[in-house]
């Protein structure tokens, strides 16, 4: 009889005691950076309002700013105004980071011969206006040693207005290469976001335009799947895999995350441009809310990188 109870009492509590050693499965965490590129150009206010807007909506996701400085030596501007109207739109937990079109005011800035061309736009850039060399290429254009010193100079000038030495990078218009790489490396740079799929960008530029053409020469065999690896002893890419809103609609961007879950790639970059935020940043405020509720069906925690 003591026996019949034994194995009762083995039967009844086996399942309890199977389901105790079973390990607990992980929730999987997916990764998204949201960036900010200043290019340098203006800084209107309506699009600042959007920024601080956007703030205000989603206080919980600190944003990437890749910031050129360009803005500090436009002709007559007050330094303390434009690094207050930057500042606007920042929260305690974001990143600045440096961003490079090389407009002729910025290169003349830092000493380096002004070049034209090659333009992603085929724009001429023979001109004095200060929006100048905003189109040019900067792997193509420049030699390594005036990439290094230009990467150098515009990260002095982000320090001498306030900010804190940049470790983060994009190069304007995604134009990165091997001699931009090295110039990042000598400047002890740790993160780069310039490797792009050239087809995220066709819904805005057409197939056989010179951005599209160089960028495929530059980033081959780039895919919205690409995820974060080595370019160096310290240097990492984070692929720009989700491109920018202004390129990307709302469903497109749901799109591409739930691709990526599906795939189980755990990195996903996007972002918006400071002077077009009033025109492009409400795709991402109606795509984080979906992109939030799609990860919790799946039980993926969205863990918002600074």
């Amino acid at each position: 009889m003591r026996r019949f109870y034994r194995c009762l009492l083995t039967t009844l509590l086996a399942p309890i005691c199977f389901n105790w050693w079973m390990p607990v499965q992980a929730q999987e965490t997916m990764q998204v950076w949201v960036t900010v590129d200043w290019e340098g150009l203006s800084l209107q206010e309506d699009n600042l309002q959007a920024m601080q807007k956007f703030r205000q909506q989603f206080p919980h996701i600190p944003l990437l700013h890749l910031i050129n400085p360009a803005y500090f030596i436009q002709p007559g501007v007050n330094r303390a105004q434009i690094g207050s109207q930057i500042r606007s739109t920042l929260l305690p937990q974001d990143t600045i980071g440096l961003h490079i079109h090389p407009m002729r005011t910025l290169v003349k800035y830092c000493g380096i011969s002004y070049q034209a061309e090659p333009s992603i736009s085929g724009a001429d850039e023979h001109c004095s206006q200060t929006s100048c060399g905003h189109t040019v290429s900067l792997e193509y254009a420049y030699s390594q040693t005036e990439l290094t010193h230009l990467v150098s100079c515009a990260s002095e000038l982000m320090v001498s207005n306030g900010f804190n030495r940049p470790r983060h990078f994009r190069a304007g218009a995604w134009q990165f290469g091997p001699k931009l790489q090295a110039a990042l490396e000598a400047n002890h740079f740790l993160w780069d976001s310039s490797r792009i799929d050239a087809n995220l960008l066709t819904t805005r530029w057409h197939a056989d335009s010179p951005l599209v053409k160089l960028l495929q020469q530059l980033h081959p065999q780039s895919t919205p799947m690409d995820q974060p690896y080595a370019l160096g002893y310290k240097l990492m890419e984070y692929p720009d895999n989700a491109a920018m809103a202004d390129y990307t609609s709302t469903k497109q961007l749901l799109t591409l995350f739930e691709q990526l879950l599906n795939a189980h790639r755990p990195v996903m970059v996007m972002g918006f441009h400071q002077e077009s935020a009033t025109d492009y940043l409400l795709r991402l405020e109606r795509t984080i809310p979906r992109m939030e509720q799609l990860a919790k069906q799946k039980n993926v925690a969205i863990e918002w990188m600074p």
